[in-house]
């Protein structure tokens, strides 16, 4: 089995957005013309491949950037310097065999800054809090989206 973590390309977008709609209400809906948006303004866009197959991918944004996201605009209304992890997502066969690590991994060697993320607690994300927690994030914040959504902010602080 060759597996392999690789920069996302316009080629990958459909794939993507098959897995993102297929991870839903753990990520938000989004569109391929989105997709094509995360290439041009995400710091980090990369997938994970396994014998050439997408089975996953993860995206991550800097601060000031043109996204229209109230949770990435939480962070930088209070922070000035961090990396967000926008969605992170696997098919549902590669979940839970230690992928996110290799791509939070991944992440961590190619940046220097805290890494920031939010995660649903309405409905509520167990799997995605108890990773986070383990991984060595911390709550900074959260916030009541509407009476179906609510939401963690979290910061996975580098030690510099």
């Amino acid at each position: 089995m060759k597996f392999k973590i690789e920069p996302a390309t316009k080629h990958d977008l459909e794939s993507i957005l098959l897995l993102n709609q297929d991870s839903m209400p753990a990520v938000s809906s989004s569109s391929l013309d989105m997709m094509e948006h995360f290439l041009i303004i995400c710091d980090y866009f990369k997938v994970c491949k396994i014998n050439g197959e997408i089975i996953g991918f993860l995206n991550a944004i800097m601060p000031s950037k043109d996204y229209n996201s109230e949770h990435y605009q939480w962070f930088n209304d209070k922070y000035k310097s961090f990396i967000y992890i926008d969605r992170i997502t696997f098919n549902k066969s590669y979940q839970n065999q230690g992928y996110g690590t290799i791509f939070y991994n991944d992440l961590i060697k190619n940046t220097s800054l805290d890494i920031a993320c939010e995660i649903n607690t309405k409905p509520y994300n167990n799997q995605s809090i108890q990773f986070h927690e383990k991984y060595g994030f911390t709550k900074v914040g959260s916030k009541e989206i509407n009476t179906n959504k609510s939401v963690i902010y979290m910061i996975y602080k580098r030690v510099q």
